[in-house]
């Protein structure tokens, strides 16, 4: 709402000189025109004109809201009266010059060169009307009395207005500099801006604030001084108000972002206000860096929500006295906010830490200001806990100590955690015994305790007998039942700075210490204490289901001092062990080196069996296969391995080891190649095209899935005939997954292989199975030809198998067959297909060949050829 100015000193003089001046003026005007026949009328518009007027525009000035506008905009109607006037004296010369320069001059001097032509015209438009009033004619002359007058007056007017304006000026300029020195000296940032966004104005703090000088700011829009997206919506605003007068930041503080010069973005609180000046709208705003307030605000922020964290946190004065506590403290303690406050941290003292652990914490806080660690405290139920604490003193200006920080963290969890991970390193999670990382590591101690001790320790090793048998017949719960009571039992049998260890499955060991400085003597106290194991794990089991019965294998070894590594010593009570089962089970043995020997050899054997099969270092021997008194059928393959240091090795040393190892299926696809090649070159001779070959296939090689095609393809590949090839199986083979044999034996009898049942009588083959088989031969074995004359029971084993073979329609051999009487013996039982050194020892291919040949000729009594 506007509100009326009161009228200023300077207005009131002016009107007053102004109705001083055109009362001289009337005078002036009233001497130029007497006693030229001017009507009653004319007096009378001219003395309203120039005595009643100005106190006319006087009043009303007084009562305007700005009386200095009312007064600068009453030229105008001083231009048009003046022009009257001039009409009025008859167009003067020098009443009508006075006039008008003084007319031109007030209005130049207030209004520039637009308050000139608004003069002029309202100087041409007041004679008009002045013409028609008074008349039209023309007094160059003028009575000096009546120049002097006017001159007089109007130079009076020209310096009351010019003295308004003046003054005003310099008012002005004071106010101004008043004004600017105020809003340099005020904090907050003050902008004036115009109705078109304009900067006008722009103080000293505001050029703090943004960092730019007022030249770089006033007369640029002021969205220079915005990030987006204000400085989008600035201008839209501004408009949007103007337009409708609904105001949105108008006269209300706000906080919103300003950008200073160099680019960066800040936080300001802004209020604006608006004017008019010079009757158009002008906005002031004020503006305040606030960045500061709002940085601490955030930390204030951040620090009460760390205190409201998951960590406990009191706070205490000087004295340790407790001020405050946060909601996780209260939840970890049990004490309430009530409870705690006024106390001391003693509070919570659990008793299990001494005087000096207090005391070292305090010297550690008041030397570095803070202390953390472990520490044991007690909740409110009584509950003794872990928990890490903190503490941190905060201090004042000068350096003294006003407050302490604690922050503490419950570690229950964490310690359980450890524990639980020392269980699973180093603990069996089945049994609760010690596993292998931790007997190594106590074996370790053992040792060295030896080497200062100078007594014996002892290795116990312990392998459960048949403990499989039992996880397939009652189930693995109940082999896990059995491993925890004997786990149990052996911790009885051993001392309580022994260690009984759990190696895995159903081996255990046990380190025993202090076993005495003599050999024998420590000998003496192990076999005690191996005894002792014997007697308890040899009793009853009670299991969930069944009574159970389990006998252990120990081996023992000695040791004292670092000559042998740990690794040797478990490799060595191994290995006696393994001596227990092989001496029947339910036994103890002691580590003989013999055996180390031994197992070093053998495992020498593998690594050059390995070599030997990829470097192909074996041959094959022939032994003849005859009929009759010397008629040579065909011949059985026999491997042999020319080493290339220990010369030709037998097969009875390295053919169980291939077995075991599995290599007995690269060599044996090996010989079934090289023999199978052999026949087909055979085949191009006809006094070898003949022959047949026997090749003995392992029961590895024949449980092979890939066993069938694999002949197949070595015949094919080779060109022999499937008809002069025959395997030889072996009765072991026949206890386990005999369909899948008959299976296999079926597919490759029908493409013309035979098959010979090998050592028959040793084994366990079954009749019933041996109908079904497509067998082509039944082997008499070595074992029972040996002592055929001598043995009753070997003869009359020997006349069986013969009548067994001839009721199931199969041919029979004999191997091993050494003597002429032997030979005698078998043909006059039935069997005329022999083998053995008394007809040809294995030989190598050529030598084979060349025996053929010779048994051929004298087949034919054809003499030998020389050369």
């Amino acid at each position: 709402m506007n509100t009326r100015i009161d009228t200023p000193w300077l207005v009131r003089i002016h009107y007053q000189m102004r109705g001083i001046s055109f009362a001289m003026t009337f005078v002036a005007a009233s001497l130029h025109i007497l006693g030229k026949n001017f009507s009653p009328g004319a007096w009378t518009f001219l003395a309203l004109l120039l005595l009643v007027y100005p106190h006319v525009l006087y009043w009303q000035a007084c009562r305007a809201v700005n009386p200095v506008k009312a007064a600068l905009a009453h030229l105008l109607v001083d231009s048009v009266l003046l022009g009257m006037f001039a009409a009025a004296v008859q167009f003067s010369f020098w009443l009508s010059f006075a006039v008008l320069l003084g007319t031109l001059n007030n209005s130049a001097v207030n209004k520039g060169w637009r308050g000139i032509l608004e003069s002029i015209l309202g100087i041409l438009g007041g004679a008009a009307i002045g013409i028609g009033v008074f008349g039209f004619s023309l007094s160059p002359q003028t009575e000096l009395s009546a120049t002097i007058l006017c001159m007089l007056g109007l130079t009076g007017y020209v310096l009351a207005i010019g003295k308004l304006v003046f003054t005003q000026n310099i008012q002005l300029r004071n106010t101004r500099t008043r004004l600017r020195a105020v809003l340099d000296g005020v904090e907050s940032g003050v902008i004036a801006i115009s109705g078109q966004g304009i900067v006008e104005s722009f103080n000293l703090s505001a050029e703090r604030i943004f960092g730019y000088s007022a030249a770089e700011v006033v007369g640029n829009n002021v969205r220079m001084l915005m990030p987006e997206p204000y400085r989008s919506e600035h201008d839209g605003y501004i408009e949007n108000y103007l337009r409708s007068g609904r105001p949105k930041v108008i006269g209300s503080r706000r906080e919103v972002m300003g950008q200073r010069k160099d680019g960066s973005v800040f936080h300001m609180s802004l209020s604006v206000g608006e004017t008019r000046l010079n009757d158009r709208k002008v906005f002031i705003g004020s503006v305040g860096d606030i960045s500061v307030r709002k940085a601490k605000e955030t930390e204030l922020r951040i620090a009460a929500a760390a205190f409201e964290s998951l960590e406990g946190m009191i706070v205490t004065d000087a004295r340790g006295v407790i001020l405050r506590v946060n909601r996780a403290f209260t939840e970890s303690t049990g004490y309430t906010a009530e409870e705690a406050i006024g106390q001391t941290p003693r509070l919570l003292k659990s008793n299990r830490h001494d005087a000096a652990f207090y005391r070292e914490m305090w010297q550690t806080l008041l030397a570095t200001g803070c202390w953390e660690g472990e520490i044991w405290d007690r909740r409110k139920t009584g509950e003794v806990y872990p928990k890490w604490l903190s503490i941190s003193s905060v201090k004042d200006a000068d350096g003294v100590v006003t407050h302490y920080v604690g922050t503490h963290q419950d570690i229950t969890e964490r310690k359980q955690s450890e524990q639980r991970i020392v269980e699973l390193a180093y603990f069996d999670q089945l049994t609760g015994l010690p596993n292998r990382t931790l007997l190594l590591d106590r074996l370790k101690q053992a040792i060295t305790a030896t080497v200062r001790s100078g007594s014996h320790g002892a290795l116990l090793f312990i392998d459960l007998d048949n403990f499989k048998t039992l996880n397939d017949t009652l189930g693995h719960d109940q082999g896990d039942l059995l491993l925890k009571l004997v786990a149990q039992r052996l911790s009885r049998c051993v001392r309580a700075g022994d260690t009984v260890a759990r190696l895995g499955g159903d081996e255990f060991v046990a380190v025993l210490a202090d076993m005495g400085i003599g050999d024998q003597e420590a000998a003496n106290r192990a076999e005690f204490v191996g005894e002792k194991i014997l007697d308890a794990l040899n009793q009853s089991y009670p299991l969930d289901a069944v009574t159970y019965h389990c006998t252990p294998s120990i081996g023992v070894t000695l040791f004292k001092g670092n000559a042998t590594s740990i690794d040797d010593l478990l490799k060595q009570a191994d290995l006696a062990m393994y001596k227990a089962k092989d001496a029947g089970r339910n036994a103890l043995r002691f580590f003989d080196p013999d055996m180390e020997t031994a197992v070093m050899e053998r495992a020498v054997l593998e690594r050059d069996l390995r070599q030997a099969v990829d470097e192909r270092q074996f041959v094959l021997h022939y032994q003849a296969q005859m009929l009759g008194a010397g008629r040579v059928t065909g011949a059985e393959v026999l491997a042999r391995w020319q080493h290339p240091r220990r010369g030709m090795v037998s097969p009875s040393e390295f053919i169980p080891l291939a077995e075991e190892t599995g290599l007995i299926l690269p060599l044996g696809h090996w010989v079934m190649e090289t023999a199978c090649r052999q026949l087909a070159a055979w085949a191009t001779r006809p006094e070898l095209a003949h022959l047949t070959v026997a090749v003995n296939v392992s029961a590895q090689q024949f449980r092979d899935h890939e066993f069938v095609a694999s002949v197949l393809t070595t015949l094919r590949q080779t060109g022999a005939d499937p008809n002069r090839l025959k395997l030889e199986l072996t009765e072991s083979m026949l206890v386990e997954n005999v369909e899948d044999i008959i299976r296999k034996m079926v597919v490759l009898k029908n493409r013309g292989v035979g098959f010979a049942l090998d050592d028959f009588g040793t084994g366990y083959s079954s009749l019933s199975y041996l109908k079904r088989l497509p067998l082509d031969q039944l082997k008499i074995d070595q074992s029972f030809v040996r002592d055929i004359l001598v043995d009753p029971n070997d003869a009359a084993i020997a006349r069986t198998i013969v009548a067994l073979a001839g009721s199931l329609g199969l041919g029979v051999i004999a191997e091993g067959v050494e003597t002429e009487m032997q030979r005698d013996f078998l043909a006059a039982s039935g069997c005329h297909a022999c083998q053995g050194n008394f007809f040809s020892a294995p030989l190598p291919v050529e030598g084979f060949e060349e025996f053929a040949r010779r048994a051929a000729a004298d087949q034919a009594g054809v003499p030998e050829s020389i050369g």
